[in-house]
């Protein structure tokens, strides 16, 4: 049933130590052999589940290591679904930065390891571990520069970057610096049509108060009530009941497209710096420093204005009170956001007979500042309708000029630091039982101003302690002939604890199994318990407000424009979560690099935090307060700040299968002339390299997924028509997938994800949709121009293409009568849809 699609490059490791055959003596004594670990290896008693080596790295294409990271998903994606974390030379880090800063010429070998290993480098064991080994001398300056566009216009994207990099032994150096811009995408842009339910426009609407009709004559004109009604184009019009009756029973349509950006323009500026260098004769350290500028500006429609209209003064021809919906021209409300990331981190580890030992402390400061027009003032616009004045009259220049705007500031200070020691602890009959021990501290702290309310502000502090250890037990050894007949066979268990400030007294622990009873298969099996807090940013997040958002509501089934509030909730309490996980791999062919992994997982998850993505009603019940309706019932606004969700419960399997291989014979071993000394010969042109294929692919089947929205309330089904996100529910199958080649000079591949339909049920026809699933594609090549162009200037230069969902494919939505809602169409889901990126990159 699987088809081997996909990419990343899988060499199960069975060559991570180098053995050195002793000629055997002539009496016959036995030939003793001696290994030893490849400088940088991460490989412990597993084997990691997968090696990359230069040709595999190469042959993926990527420009750089966060694309290679992106391509290499479907292989490095835990079986819980987490990302994974990171080693460099087998070594902790002082931050990702020291990395990203490396071209990915410069890595020797990547290694792929279990979950099983994480907790070995003081990592929680539900994530792989990925281990960069760095090459032993390299000296570079790499300049690239990328170009993208959108095929449907808009949001074009360009990129620059510099890095200097050396590496010379223990010592290494990097600096990076770059540019990023993003252009916006206009909702004029992309084939989206106006919102018909929506009460404002332009011209204006009116509704009658409370849902009654507008005026009892206009109801005898037209032969039946009328409850809402446009306001004539022809100002003529507007004095008389009869210019009403044509437009009665619809609400006047403005397409605002033009005034509302799908996705802002953005400006990345980042800087970073690494140093590393021996430090004495056993240990050695590290510095990182970065800087990250970003501003963000986008438009958010006209500015709505809801006036009350005194029936019976000859303004409106109607006899009783009506509402008007208008937007006010002139009046683009705009959003902007800037942060400013300044970053400091360093490493000091090293060794004390077999133990190894780091120590990583970091300094984070987060400057984030956003601005939001909502809207401007219109309290003399009433004033003046209620004297009689005309309500569909222009603001005053002065009122126009203004902005009702929700501003808000905050800085964030993050201070970690984290010891490790791992090592031997007891020579047992199997092996050496292995322990890792670690101890931590965390101190963050925020403050700013919270919108609409200058003289607040909000200051919270939280300070962490923690401590952890975790033993690796070999329990039978066919290697020491310890209880051979079971294979190799080892437990290992972890138990933490942390003390958050507010939280109190936290704890998580992982105990499990590891056994290979034949070489080629490997089973696993382990529980998980954590209990996590918040992070601190989604406390104190900036409050953003922003209106105009199609927003769609399952309680009537139409698509309404509202103003929706993002930010942090410091109101969050910490995350229980319980994971159980049972695997086999098999490597079924020893001279191939193939993998099959097959894991069953049942995650138990108490008090998760969560984003509402909709309306809906079970939303709604349990969260009343985050939806504010209007006198006519009407949806006006939607906290979307995270909530804590009760409980869920998810059952899933999840299959792997990969495989790195060459393509065709191997070079014959180069032999000297008979009657020459090898010394004498001079040496052999490089073979050249082999055609490399890579493939990987990851299906996850889920069996089962309910949640709970608040404690003792109904379960919701998230596979049979029940939401989180309000953008359907949970696919039953998803497939991640990469496919990959080199030939010569040419690198191609694909990368993709596929996904299943779901559904949203609903007693009402117009909230009970259907979603189509989604094929999204990115097919990717790069050619080393120097293999083509033998000239100087082309030395050492790559181009690339990409293209970023190939098949523009967009999921579909279709409510029970075949219709799409107006929030539901496909540009809204993705405003970006299919974009092409050239890219040209050159070493120096």
């Amino acid at each position: 049933m699987l088809v081997c699609l996909g990419g990343g490059v899988v060499c199960p490791a069975a060559g991570s130590t180098q053995a050195i055959p002793m000629p055997a003596s002539a009496s016959g004594d036995d030939i003793v052999i001696t290994g030893q670990r490849s400088a940088g290896s991460a490989v412990g008693a597993i084997d990691p589940t997968a090696t990359l080596d230069q040709a595999g790295i190469q042959s993926l294409g990527a420009t750089d290591l966060k694309t290679l990271l992106e391509r290499l998903k479907p292989l490095t994606t835990s079986a819980s679904g987490g990302d994974p974390v990171y080693l460099l030379n087998g070594r902790r880090m002082s931050s990702m930065n020291e990395l990203y800063s490396l071209p990915q010429e410069a890595m020797e070998k990547i290694e792929v390891l279990p979950e099983s290993e994480a907790a070995r480098f003081g990592f929680p064991a539900t994530v792989r571990v990925m281990n960069f080994i760095t090459k032993k001398r390299f000296r570079a300056v790499t300049y690239q520069q990328a170009t993208g566009v959108t095929t449907e216009g808009g949001g074009e994207t360009s990129y620059a970057e510099v890095t200097a990099a050396r590496i010379d032994g223990p010592h290494r150096a990097t600096l990076t610096l770059s540019h990023l811009r993003l252009n916006p995408i206009l909702q004029s842009e992309r084939a989206i049509l106006p919102d018909p339910d929506t009460l404002y426009a332009l011209g204006g609407t009116v509704p009658g108060i409370g849902g009654a009709s507008i005026d009892p004559a206009l109801d005898a004109l037209v032969g039946a009530p009328v409850t809402i009604a446009a306001v004539p184009d022809d100002p003529a019009g507007r004095d008389t009941l009869a210019g009403y009756a044509a437009g009665g029973g619809a609400p006047a349509v403005t397409d605002i497209g033009r005034y509302r950006s799908l996705q802002q323009r953005s400006d990345r500026i980042s800087v970073d710096g690494t140093l590393a260098a021996p430090i004495g004769r056993t240990m050695s350290g590290s510095l990182n420093l970065s800087m990250e500028a970003q501003r963000n500006i986008g438009v958010n429609g006209l500015a709505p204005a809801l006036l009350s209209v005194p029936g019976g003064r000859g303004a409106l021809p109607f006899a009783d009170d009506v509402l008007l919906y208008r937007y006010l021209p002139d009046a683009v409300l705009r959003q902007r956001s800037t942060s400013l990331t300044l970053h400091g981190s360093g490493m000091v580890q090293g060794s004390i007979r077999r133990w190894g030992w780091n120590v990583t402390t970091s300094y984070d400061r987060v400057q984030g500042v956003a601005r939001s027009e909502r809207g401007v003032p219109i309290d003399d616009l009433q004033a003046a309708i209620d004297a009689g004045g005309d309500p569909l009259a222009r603001v005053s220049p002065e009122a126009a000029a203004l902005r009702l705007a929700d501003s808000s500031r905050t800085v964030t200070g993050t201070l970690l630091t984290k010891a490790v020691a791992n090592g031997p602890l007891v020579r047992l009959p199997a092996g050496d039982a292995q322990i890792t021990l670690s101890g931590d501290y965390a101190r963050a702290s925020s403050s700013g101003s919270l919108p609409g309310l200058r003289d607040t502000t909000l200051d919270l502090t939280r300070t962490t302690g923690g401590a952890s250890v975790n033993a690796d037990l070999p329990i039978a050894s066919a290697n020491q002939d310890v209880l051979a007949f079971l294979g190799q066979l080892s437990v290992n268990g972890m138990i933490g604890v942390s003390d958050v400030s507010d939280y109190g007294r936290l704890l998580s622990s992982n105990y499990g199994l590891t056994w290979s009873p034949v070489r080629p298969v490997q089973l696993i099996a382990s529980v998980n318990a954590a209990q996590t807090p918040p992070a601190i940013a989604l406390l104190t997040n900036p409050t953003v407000t922003t209106p105009n958002t199609p927003f769609f509501d399952f309680t009537t089934g139409t698509s309404v424009l509202v103003t929706t509030i993002a930010g942090g909730n410091p109101a969050l309490d910490p995350e229980r979560r319980r994971l159980v996980t049972l695997g086999v791999a098999v490597s079924p062919i020893k001279a191939r690099d193939l993998r099959l992994t097959l894991n069953y997982l049942q995650t138990r998850i108490d008090n998760q935090t969560a984003t509402l993505g909709s309306a809906t009603q079970a939303f709604q019940t349990a969260f009343a307060g985050a939806f504010q309706r209007d006198e006519t019932g009407q949806l006006v606004s939607a906290d979307l700040r995270p909530v804590n969700i009760a409980r869920e419960r998810e059952t899933k399997m999840q299959a792997t299968i990969s495989l790195s291989t060459p393509i065709g014979r191997a070079p014959a071993p180069l032999t000297p002339p008979v009657g020459i000394a090898a010394k004498d010969v001079p040496p052999p042109a490089p073979p050249r390299p082999r055609p490399h294929l890579n493939m990987s692919m990851t299906t996850t089947w889920r069996l089962d997924d309910r949640l709970s929205l608040r404690s003792g309330g109904p379960a919701l089904d998230l596979l049979d028509g029940d939401t989180l996100t309000g953008t359907g529910g949970r696919p039953r199958w998803e497939i991640e997938l990469n496919l990959s080649g080199s030939l010569g000079a040419a690198s191609i591949g694909v990368f993709g994800r596929l996904q299943g339909p779901t559904r949203i049920r609903s007693d009402l026809a117009a909230s009970d949709l259907r979603f189509s699933g989604r094929t999204w594609l990115v097919p990717y090549s790069s050619l080393k121009v120097d293999q083509i162009i033998k000239r100087p200037w082309a030395s050492n230069m790559t181009l690339q293409l990409t293209v970023e969902n190939l098949l523009n494919d967009r999921i579909a939505v279709r409510d029970r009568l075949g219709r799409t809602p107006n929030r539901f169409q496909a540009a809204y889901i993705d405003p970006v849809g299919r974009s092409v990126r050239l890219g040209l990159r050159k070493l120096f």
